[in-house]
C-alpha cells in the first residue's frame, strides 16, 4: 500500500504539514521558548519532557527517548501503519493521496502546473534582459540587478501570444490555463500578464506557485489594474500565501520578529536595504493562515500599514484574525506609516536607520484595541464603560491563550478605570526533565549537527578527502547532503523520512537524532572540525599499525598528522 504512494507526495505532505498542529490534535502542547512541550504520551511522567520543534518538524522525549516526525507520531500514538498515518495526515489537510487513477491524475496536473510556472519564470527573466522599459522602471525604483535576480523578477512582454509562442510546444492550452498563465474568452486564449514587471510567488520550499504583475504600460484607452495576481489554482490561494516567506523564514532576525507589509515592492526594497525578515500579503488583509504561517518562524509579528483609514481597517482585520491563532508567548504589534509613505519610500529616503526609527513607534495590540473601542463608547458614563467591556469580551472570546487573555482583560479594563476579575485559572509552569544522550564519535556528532543545521557551509576538501572516502559515516553524510540539495528548505523530520525505506540507515539516523546537541554558535565550524578529527583518527590508526622500522612511511604520516592539525585550527 505504501509503495503505491509516490515519494514526491510524501515529501510534499511533510512540507505542508506542521508537526505542532498534527501532534496538537492529539495532546495539549504548551509553547516555551522556541519549542512546544507536553507530558509524554508514551510513558507516565509528572513533568513535561516531551518536546516538539516547529523549525525541525521533529518531536523528542527526553524521558523515554521517543522521537520522530509527524508520520512517526501518528503511527505510535494512534497505533497506525505507515500508509494509514500518511492517510490520516493527508485527510487532516484536505489533501487526496494519489493512489487511484483520478488522484494520481490530479497529482500529475499539479506537477505540470509547477513546471510550467517555472518555465514561465525563466522566460520572463530573459524578457527583462532585453526590455529597456522594464529595466528603466526597476532602476527608477532603485532595484539593483542583484536584487532582481535574487527575487526572480522578470518582464511579461506586451503581447497576447508570447507564452504560446515560447511554451506552446511543451505545454497544451489546458496546461497553461490550469496554471493561470493564460485566460480564455469565447474561443480565444491569450496571455494573462502583458506589459508587466513579474514577481514570482514561491511556496516555503522555494517552488514557484504563482505570479504577481505590476503594470508599466501606459494605455489611455484601457484602465488597467496597477497590480495583478495569478488566479486561484490547484497550487495557489492568495489567502494562504505570503510573498517572500521562503526567504524571510531563513533569516536569523525572523526568530525574533517578522514584518508584514502590503506589497511586493515594499518587500523587495526592504530586503535590499538589509531588512530581510519581511513578508507581504497578496492584496488582502492579513488572514488567519498568514498569521499561523508567520508564528511557525517567529515570536513577534509587526504589521506595517499606511496611516490612513484603509490601513487602520486592514490592521483591525489583523486584530480580529489573530484572536483564534495567537498563543501565549506570541506577540503582535502594529506600525502606522507616515502619510503618503510606503516602506520602499522610507528606505529610499533614509535606508535601514530611518526604518528602525519609524518602527520604534509601534503600537501594541492592547493600545490599538483601546483606541478603537474608546472612540465608539462614551467612557465618562457607566453605560459607556459597560459597552466598551462587552466589546472587549466579545473580541477576546476566541482567544485560546489563557495568560494573554487574562493580561489583555486586565490592561484594557484598567485603561478605563474598571476592575476586571479574571476567570482564567493560574497557569503553572511545568518543569521538564531532560535525559542526555552523548555522541560517541566525531562523525556521529557531524551527522547530528547536519540534521539540526541542514544549510551549514562545509569544507568540500575535507568531505572529499580520499583518506576517509570509504568511511560509512562519510558516505551517510554525502547521502544526507544529496537529499538537502534537492530541497534547501528541508528540516530534520523530512531528512529522516527520506531514508525510511533503508531500514539500517533509518535506524542509525534515529539513534543519532536522540543524542543531545549543545547550542552551537558556529555549527559549520564544529562540523568541519569533526571531519578534521575523523581524518586525524584515521592517520593515528595507520600510525599505530605501521612497522616502526619503516621510517619513510612513519615520517609521511607524521607530516599528514601535522597538516590536518594545522587545518583544524581554522575551526
Amino acid at each position: 500500500m505504501a509503495q503505491s504512494i509516490p515519494k514526491e507526495f510524501i515529501d510534499s505532505l511533510l512540507e505542508k504539514a506542521n508537526i505542532v498542529d498534527i501532534i496538537g490534535g492529539y495532546i495539549k502542547l504548551e509553547k516555551k521558548g522556541n519549542d512546544y512541550w507536553a507530558r509524554c504520551p508514551f510513558h507516565n511522567e509528572k513533568t513535561s519532557s516531551f518536546s516538539v520543534s516547529e523549525n525541525k518538524q521533529f518531536f523528542h522525549c527526553f524521558g523515554c527517548g521517543a522521537h520522530g516526525n509527524a508520520i512517526g507520531f501518528v503511527m505510535e500514538h494512534a497505533n497506525k501503519t505507515y500508509p494509514e498515518a500518511i492517510e490520516t495526515i493527508a485527510n487532516s489537510l484536505g489533501i487526496e493521496i494519489p493512489r487511484n487513477k483520478d488522484s494520481s491524475k490530479q497529482f500529475e496536473i499539479k506537477k505540470t502546473i509547477q513546471k510550467s510556472l517555472e518555465d514561465a519564470k525563466h522566460l520572463y527573466e530573459e524578457n527583462l534582459k532585453t526590455s529597456d522599459a522594464a529595466i528603466a522602471y526597476l532602476k527608477s525604483r532603485n532595484i539593483s540587478g542583484v536584487t532582481a535576480k535574487l527575487f526572480g523578477i522578470g518582464y511579461a512582454e506586451d503581447e497576447f501570444q508570447n507564452l504560446n509562442k515560447n511554451l506552446g510546444k511543451k505545454y497544451t492550452e489546458s496546461n497553461l490555463l490550469d496554471a493561470g498563465l493564460i485566460v480564455k474568452k469565447d474561443k480565444n486564449a491569450y496571455d494573462k500578464f502583458r506589459g508587466r514587471i513579474m514577481f514570482p510567488i514561491f511556496d516555503t520550499s522555494g517552488k514557484v506557485i504563482a505570479f504577481g504583475g505590476r503594470n508599466i504600460v501606459d494605455d489611455k484607452k484601457i484602465d488597467l489594474a496597477k497590480y495583478m495576481n495569478s488566479p486561484e489554482t490547484a497550487l495557489f490561494s492568495k489567502k494562504r500565501v505570503l510573498y517572500n516567506l521562503n526567504l524571510a523564514r531563513n533569516d536569523k532576525s525572523s526568530k525574533e520578529y517578522i514584518f508584514v507589509v502590503e506589497g511586493y515592492m515594499d518587500v523587495v526594497a526592504l530586503y535590499q536595504a538589509g531588512i530581510k525578515n519581511v513578508v507581504a500579503t497578496l492584496g488582502t488583509a492579513i488572514t488567519k493562515d498568514n498569521l499561523e504561517q508567520c508564528f511557525k518562524y517567529t515570536k513577534e509579528i509587526i504589521c506595517c500599514f499606511d496611516g490612513d483609514k484603509a490601513g487602520e481597517k486592514a490592521a483591525w482585520k489583523g486584530v480580529e484574525n489573530i484572536m483564534s491563532v495567537i498563543k501565549d508567548g506570541d506577540e503582535i504589534n502594529f506600525v502606522f506609516l507616515p502619510e503618503n509613505n510606503d516602506p520602499d519610500d522610507i528606505v529610499n529616503k533614509g535606508g535601514n536607520e530611518l526604518w528602525k526609527e519609524i518602527i520604534k513607534s509601534k503600537t501594541s495590540i492592547e493600545d490599538f484595541i483601546y483606541k478603537k473601542f474608546s472612540k465608539d463608547s462614551n467612557l465618562d458614563t457607566a453605560a459607556g464603560k459597560t459597552q466598551y467591556l462587552k466589546k472587549v469580551d466579545e473580541l477576546l472570546k476566541p482567544l485560546k491563550a489563557p495568560i494573554m487573555k487574562k493580561m489583555l482583560h486586565e490592561s484594557l479594563s484598567e485603561k478605563i478605570g474598571a476592575k476586571y476579575v479574571s476567570q482564567v485559572g493560574e497557569v503553572r509552569s511545568k518543569n521538564k526533565t531532560k535525559k542526555n544522550f552523548a555522541s560517541s564519535s566525531p562523525l556521529q556528532k557531524a551527522i547530528l549537527i547536519l540534521l539540526h543545521h541542514p544549510n551549514i557551509k562545509i569544507d568540500q576538501d575535507l568531505l572529499q578527502d580520499n583518506r576517509i572516502s570509504d568511511n560509512k559515516g562519510i558516505i551517510l553524510i554525502k547521502s544526507i547532503l544529496s537529499e538537502i540539495e534537492k530541497d534547501v528548505s528541508t528540516n530534520m523530520g523530512r531528512i529522516m523520512e527520506s531514508f525510511r525505506e533503508d531500514e539500517k540507515t533509518y535506524r542509525t539516523l534515529e539513534k543519532i537524532s536522540m543524542m543531545k546537541i549543545m547550542k552551537l554558535e558556529w555549527p559549520d565550524k564544529e562540523f568541519n572540525a569533526c571531519l578534521c578529527l575523523t581524518i586525524k583518527n584515521f592517520l593515528q590508526q595507520k600510525l599505530d599499525n605501521i612497522d616502526s622500522m619503516n621510517l619513510e612511511e612513519f615520517s609521511n604520516l607524521k607530516k599528514e598528522m601535522s597538516e590536518i592539525q594545522e587545518k583544524a585550527k581554522n575551526f
